[in-house]
């Protein structure tokens, strides 16, 4: 069923959006087509076509024979008010085909609080919510992204799951369906259960451990450099890609550090390829050098020097979200800046040297100052420092420190240029699973206001100092979901139907805790410690690094012990039992 969504357009806001009919979007010949899949984002058109991953499984599924994989993003408030009122179902953007038409539909969750957005997706076309009362009227439906490292929480609502690297079993996933075009759900779910990194439920969940999909060459995966090109400004409106995946640093806290294992980097030869395809198919004239920690990139100088070269009169901005707190970075930053100077990020985490160990930083508090006066000298006046709270084996006196090193910061840099205004972002550190920290207890909602006091009194009247706070509830909420059981699917379903979606966008706090008091859900068993032996809702997940090591450095931890990073000695974190060449798949080792 074709949705026409046309006489609505000019009652919204920013109804570009819905168009789909972007620069390098496909239309294909449905006659030809044997299979089709919509790819939805569980958030708005702007947040979604930001994302890397859904840029990159758009161009390369599309290349699939007799396959067309369409998009959906969540409606605004305006849209599915209307929607809702005119009985007008969830829809792709191509062609404007009502969900529930596709032979399947993936979900791409990168963000726990989006899950009520997909209960809404459903809804909205009226498709059943939970799988085992769909029939064969109705498509498969999976998800993959970062959040499904635990998929347990949205186990009942999905067929499958797939887990780690999208590149190789999405497309071996597209190739399946068109092969079994007019076949029984079942008999797909059978072609596909042994692919790498999939999970599905009714056939896997207490028989098997899901080993996640990793694309163990990123030089011979497949291009992706036609990219979408909105026509309204999205969150990142850029050209982006990816030079390298996986980091090798260890942080304690960072969930992607640990499933994105091993560093796979591309090689210099293959990143100007693809920069260079993508530049010209897109007219994009900025380009984001994407990883978890681009400055580590070892060819990252004959990178950018090249760049520079090739486009010195084409006006190429080019841009690093990742920098590591050194000298370097700087020099770097100064090299792509153009002479342009908006603001410089620094993620020192913490503000004590105690527990910049404890969460293995590798960073000194003398590095930090270094590069902060550096920034600054090389005419940087705006500086941002990201800092957490509510981190394992944290006192008092290190949230003193946040401000002690920001007031030394400021004291150093104003020194140098009076008009320099230093940003102080905290965020509230929720425990994610497959990190050191899994068994940790979150802090409460009262712990993280109370802290969040003790820097506002601290802060008040500092002058070329700004602090900005996450809001604690959210936090709650996310570590609720991250680390959550079946029970937590009740929970999201029933938050869906009191009212919870787009929570990023309003206040749903009370829903969610209406929902929790009428299924008696206790805050202790979801954001509580945990024994260390205790069995955890994401073991179906094995996402190469071994318990026994995330548990070496939980102790590492509580000892403020640093663990060397892999690129200088392996640590023997589990992962060379995948992937032997671990270790070797820098452009250094090679």
């Amino acid at each position: 069923m074709r949705v026409d969504i046309s006489k609505h357009l000019m009652s919204v806001e920013k109804p570009a959006q819905y168009l789909g009919n972007e620069i390098n979007s496909f239309h294909k010949d449905l006659e030809t087509i044997k299979a089709r899949m919509c790819l939805f984002f569980p958030d708005i058109y702007e947040v979604g076509m930001s994302n890397l991953g859904i840029r990159l499984l758009y161009t390369i599924m599309n290349k699939v024979d007799n396959f067309y994989l369409e998009r959906g993003f969540a409606p605004m408030e305006d849209l599915e008010t209307l929607m809702r009122q005119n009985d007008i179902p969830m829809f792709s953007l191509e062609t404007k085909t009502d969900l529930k038409d596709f032979d399947a539909i993936g979900f791409s969750l990168s963000y726990e609080m989006c899950y009520p957005n997909v209960l809404n997706a459903l809804s909205l076309s009226k498709i059943p919510l939970h799988a085992d009362e769909r029939g064969e009227e109705f498509p498969l439906i999976m998800a993959g992204g970062t959040c499904m490292m635990n998929p347990t929480p949205m186990e009942k609502f999905l067929d499958f799951f797939v887990i780690g690297d999208g590149e190789e079993t999405m497309t071996k996933l597209a190739e399946t369906l068109v092969r079994l075009a007019g076949k029984t759900k079942d008999e797909k779910l059978n072609a596909i259960k042994d692919f790498d990194g999939v999970y599905i439920p009714k056939f896997h969940k207490g028989i098997k451990r899901i080993k996640r999909a990793i694309l163990k060459d990123l030089d011979n995966s497949v291009s992706y450099s036609e990219q979408l090109v909105p026509y309204i400004q999205v969150v990142h409106d850029r050209a982006s890609v990816e030079i390298q995946r996986g980091c090798t640093r260890g942080c304690r806290f960072c969930q992607a550090g640990y499933v994105y294992r091993p560093v796979r980097e591309r090689s210099l030869e293959k990143n100007i390829e693809l920069i260079d395809s993508m530049l010209f198919n897109t007219g994009y004239s900025e380009i984001s050098l994407s990883s978890l920690s681009s400055s580590d990139y070892t060819a990252i100088t004959p990178l950018i020097d090249g760049l520079q070269k090739k486009y010195e009169n084409k006006n190429l901005a080019i841009s690093l979200p990742s920098l590591r707190m050194n000298t370097h970075s700087v020099d770097v930053a100064v090299n792509i800046s153009g002479g342009k100077r908006p603001s410089f990020t620094f993620a020192p985490e913490a503000g004590s040297q105690k527990m910049r160990d404890v969460i293995n930083k590798g960073v000194t508090e003398e590095e930090i100052l270094e590069t902060a006066e550096a920034a600054v000298k090389a005419g940087w006046d705006n500086l941002k420092f990201y800092f957490m709270i509510g981190l394992p084996f944290e006192t008092d006196e290190d949230i003193m420190a946040i401000y002690e090193l920001v007031r030394t910061v400021t004291y150093k840099c104003r020194t140098i240029r009076r008009r320099v205004n230093i940003t102080a972002s905290i965020s509230n550190f929720v425990p994610k699973p497959h990190t050191p920290y899994q068994w940790e207890e979150q802090m409460s909602i009262e712990e993280a206001q109370r802290k969040q006091n003790m820097l506002r009194e601290a802060f008040k009247g500092m002058k070329g100092a700004t602090l900005r706070m996450h809001a604690p509830k959210k936090s709650y909420l996310e570590g609720f979901l991250s680390r959550g059981d079946e029970k937590t699917g009740a929970l999201i379903e029933k938050a869906f139907e009191i009212g919870a979606k787009l929570d990023d966008y309003k206040d749903n706090f009370l829903i969610w805790k209406e929902a929790m008091e009428e299924l008696n859900i206790v805050d202790e068993d979801y954001i509580g410690k945990r024994d260390l032996d205790a069995h955890l809702p994401w073991d179906i997940v094995d996402v190469g690094v071994d318990k026994e090591f995330f548990i070496r450095e939980l102790e590492n931890s509580e000892k403020q012990a640093l663990t060397v990073d892999c690129r200088e000695q392996c640590s023997g974190c589990g992962m060379k039992k995948y992937v032997k060449e671990c270790g070797s798949l820098t452009l250094d080792k090679k």
